[in-house]
């Protein structure tokens, strides 16, 4: 009797949500929620986003590696080729022609390829670049490298290559590799072909972006040479008055709104107000 009243509560005990508590006994009237319009919603978009997104990885990632798996191309040679010609049969064959520069060579009519990298009869995977050297007249100057230097150092170089470069057109941007007063960049490229007379045009560094924005002291100023402030101050030049004053030069900033220093915030705009010749003295000048 006593082995079957042990065995009589341990069978009870299964039942018993207090004699085993990793167990948990649903009430008499438990009823499930229903799942709410909303939620089978919020579920079926999120399903889409998941099939969209392994669709997306799958066609850019993993189908390209496995289609070009083994795939290589040689380097056709290119010597003595029109660099048109040329860029029309590495297209063909899955590469891209880049000119690396120009060399001046009279004993070959212009354009056409005398060097290349890689070497012809190389093999590489399809997308590689190809660089090569092409001919141009003698009378095609190269454009000089100018990126590095100074404006002034830039149109010294630029005037013994017998180019040009207008200062008063030089534009401005900031820069975390370049110091401030720098040429940062130049248009055209390096190694351009270019005619005697041409025009460089540069971008100089202002240095690195300020995070604090203060107006810049535009007073005694003259009006055509603030870029170079506005830009570095991250602001804009707003409206501009004319002021007649013959005790100051022409076209320069007399005062400010806002004043300098004044706190500021990127694209503001500072209005200024401009000298000008008083009117009599224009007149008797006429």
């Amino acid at each position: 009797m006593g082995c079957l009243q042990q065995g009589w509560n341990a069978n009870n005990d299964m039942d018993d949500p207090i004699a085993l508590p990793g167990k948990i006994k649903k009430p008499a009237n438990y009823i499930r929620e229903p799942i709410s319009i909303f939620q089978l919603l919020a579920g079926a978009v999120m399903m889409i986003s998941i099939v969209g997104w392994l669709l997306l990885l799958t066609d850019k990632l993993i189908m390209p590696r496995i289609a070009n798996k083994g795939v290589e191309v040689k380097i056709p040679n290119l010597y003595l080729m029109p660099f048109y010609d040329a860029e029309l049969l590495c297209e063909e064959l899955g590469l891209s022609l880049v000119r690396m520069r120009m060399r001046i060579d009279n004993s070959h009519p212009a354009g056409i390829i005398v060097d290349q990298f890689p070497v012809a009869g190389t093999v590489v995977k399809p997308g590689k670049i190809i660089e090569v050297i092409y001919t141009v007249d003698s009378d095609v100057i190269l454009c000089p490298v100018l990126v590095g230097r100074s404006p002034r150092e830039a149109v010294l170089i630029a005037d013994s290559s017998g180019l040009f470069v207008d200062e008063s057109k030089n534009r401005y941007a900031h820069s975390a590799r370049y110091p401030e007063g720098v040429v940062m960049r130049q248009i055209p490229q390096k190694y351009t072909g270019m005619m005697s007379g041409d025009t460089i045009r540069l971008v100089v560094s202002v240095g690195h972006k300020p995070e604090e924005i203060r107006a810049p002291r535009l007073i005694g100023q003259k009006i055509n040479e603030i870029n170079r402030l506005l830009v570095k101050h991250r602001v804009r030049l707003g409206k501009i008055s004319r002021y007649p004053d013959s005790s100051v030069p022409p076209n320069t900033i007399i005062s400010q709104t806002p004043e300098p220093n004044s706190g500021m915030k990127a694209d503001d705009r500072i209005d200024v107000r401009v000298t000008v010749k008083p009117k009599t003295e224009r007149m008797s000048e006429e």
